[in-house]
């Protein structure tokens, strides 16, 4: 992420990010290893996850030369997301709302163990309520093209 094309908003929603990301631990969210912050570009470091995105493996295994997943297999990404989600939304000392969960947000490991990516549409709620705060936690060049749009970065 080039820190040249965005506005100082837009770096300090970086870095709130960060701030939140180094916060949040668990098995099936990807971890942040660290990042840098200095100089023109902005570097996030994430777990290595070899088996790559779920997508590559539901819609183009065959491109890949992939074997199809396993109905077990699936069933037990689906568990692993679906704890993720709820340590993110429900476990978690502060709890955020995921605003961008699809297959391609997923990535698996050697074990096919699934965790889940991509906080850049990640919503705040406030303690004990159940409403979520309007303001969008991202980064400008991190969210995803489609979703660029609708939100204002300046």
């Amino acid at each position: 992420m080039e820190s040249g094309v965005i506005s100082k908003k837009a770096l300090d929603e970086s870095e709130l990010e960060i701030l939140i990301l180094k916060k949040v631990r668990h098995r099936h969210l990807v971890s942040l290893l660290g990042y840098s912050t200095e100089g023109l570009k902005r570097i996030l470091v994430y777990d290595y996850m070899p088996q790559g995105t779920l997508s590559r493996h539901l819609f183009h295994w065959k491109n890949f030369k992939l074997e199809p997943l396993s109905g077990k297999r699936r069933l037990d990404i689906a568990l692993d997301v679906a704890r993720g989600m709820e340590y993110l939304h429900t476990l978690a000392h502060q709890s955020f709302k995921h605003q961008d969960l699809k297959s391609s947000n997923i990535l698996l490991g050697d074990d096919f163990r699934a965790k889940v990516l991509d906080f850049g549409l990640v919503k705040l709620v406030p303690d004990g309520g159940n409403s979520i705060m309007a303001r969008v936690v991202g980064m400008f060049g991190y969210v995803a093209p489609e979703y660029a749009g609708n939100y204002l970065f300046s």
